[in-house]
């Protein structure tokens, strides 16, 4: 604790109060800890007050010949405090305690349970893995990676972003294997826009100073401490945010489309045949729906006779031109896609797949498509999320309809050049000063983990 001037703290004492007393949740009550009595000030939705109290008295009890009667214990910061500093702290499920003699202190108090337990995946299926996944309790989190990489080269940097809603998160990362310059960048970005706002995940992009527009997402998400684990072994840097039960590592690469660290698991010949497997399915997502465009609409002379006869009947009847009959139909996907990730769990799935098998023989029988296409599209949705992990699979979503109209006005050509196109636009992404089509984040000298 340290003396203030009693005209000041009696200030700042008053407009806490003022600030706060418009929330139903906000308390003050006189409180006594040992023989000092005191003015506590906090938000009840966060602070157990009588377990508090039972705490705090029964450690002046106990430490009664050691420390002055009327100094509540544990101390968090016994330093000056402004006014916005002390409103923090309250928010931050802090007990501020005054009392008559101009004295100040911040109590680290018991908390309600507010945070759910430690509990399995809900959005990932880890295979050889542990089957433990991230909170929204940011410490929580961060000793879930502490448990699981035993080393002092784990540096875990604390930030605080935002204004009128501060927000903490963590940067993290291991000495040594993440490259300097990316963990320079992101210390950088973060200091200098400290001041904005942190409420989502594209808040914390923009902060990074990533692109606001951008086809392919800048980080990789996960749930799952050891994936995390594997990516902090891989040279990434690991921002968490409190109350986020994800964890965003920096910066993402190419690689990051067909492998999962979480592969190291399998023997090498696995790993190798599962990350082809990965790397095809995104080629074929790209370009299948483009190439049914060039074979019905512009370059039929590609195909084999007898092919391009069976492709031919199978869209007698079919009123539209090809690309209007691929649209009408990724639309109808696209549509299924959202409509079983919002569902509940428990109908959702259900729901889904009997209207997509209804809906796609209604449409067929009314000879509004082909039968070739739902082929086409089944195999293009099939391959889509064989991909590494979500967002990889939204950015190749968007992706096969720039391919699909430049199939569809240039023939042939135009999906090459659209795969073209991809590629330099993939050769311009820069993140945190690493270049996208890099094939390692490591600090040089460091060997990527296979």
């Amino acid at each position: 604790m340290q003396p203030k001037d009693e005209n000041i703290l009696h200030n700042i004492e008053k407009r806490l109060y003022e600030r706060f007393v418009k929330s139903s949740d906000f308390m003050c009550k006189n409180v006594v800890i040992g023989s000092g009595r005191f003015r506590a000030y906090f938000l009840e939705t966060l602070v157990d007050l009588p377990e508090t109290m039972s705490a705090m008295n029964y450690t002046s009890a106990e430490h009664n010949d050691h420390s002055e009667p009327d100094k509540p214990e544990p101390i968090v910061n016994d330093s000056p405090k402004s006014l916005d500093e002390l409103s923090n702290d309250l928010l931050q499920g802090k007990l501020v305690l005054f009392n008559m003699d101009g004295l100040l202190t911040v109590i680290e108090p018991k908390q309600p349970q507010i945070s759910r337990p430690i509990s399995i995946p809900n959005s990932e299926n880890p295979l050889h893995s542990a089957f433990d996944a991230f909170t929204e309790d940011i410490n929580k989190n961060i000793g879930l990676l502490r448990k699981k990489i035993l080393t002092d080269q784990l540096i875990v940097e604390t930030r605080y972003a935002g204004v009128q809603s501060t927000k903490k998160l963590a940067i993290i990362y291991l000495e040594g294997v993440s490259q300097k310059k990316v963990i320079q960048a992101i210390r950088e970005k973060l200091d200098q826009n400290q001041d904005k706002e942190l409420t989502t995940v594209r808040d914390l992009t923009n902060i990074l100073g990533h692109p606001r527009i951008s086809m392919t997402p800048s980080y990789v998400p996960s749930e799952l401490p050891g994936e995390t684990v594997q990516n902090l072994l891989n040279g990434k840097v690991v921002i968490m945010i409190d109350q986020f039960s994800f964890a965003f590592a920096f910066p993402a690469i190419i690689t990051d489309l067909w492998s999962t660290t979480l592969d190291v698991s399998y023997p090498y010949l696995f790993q190798w045949f599962l990350r082809t497997i990965r790397a095809v399915a995104a080629l074929i997502a790209l370009t299948l729906p483009g190439l049914y465009v060039v074979f019905n609409s512009v370059n039929q002379e590609l195909l084999r006779i007898q092919l391009a006869v069976s492709v031919a009947k199978s869209r007698e009847g079919v009123p539209y031109p090809s690309i209007i009959e691929m649209l009408l139909v990724m639309l109808l996907l696209e549509m299924v896609i959202e409509a079983t990730i919002r569902l509940p769990k428990n109908i959702g799935p259900t729901i889904t797949m009997i209207g997509g098998v209804l809906l796609g023989q209604a449409i067929v029988q009314a000879k509004l498509v082909s039968n070739l296409l739902i082929i086409i599209l089944v195999a293009s949705a099939i391959a889509n999320f064989a991909l590494s992990n979500y967002m990889n699979s939204i950015n190749v979503r968007l992706y096969k309809y720039v391919v699909m109209f430049s199939s569809a006005l240039f023939g042939i050509w135009g999906l090459e050049a659209a795969m073209i196109w991809i590629i330099f636009y993939y050769a311009s992404l820069n993140h945190c000063s690493v270049p996208y089509l890099s094939f390692s984040v490591k600090e040089k000298g460091k060997t990527p983990d296979e």
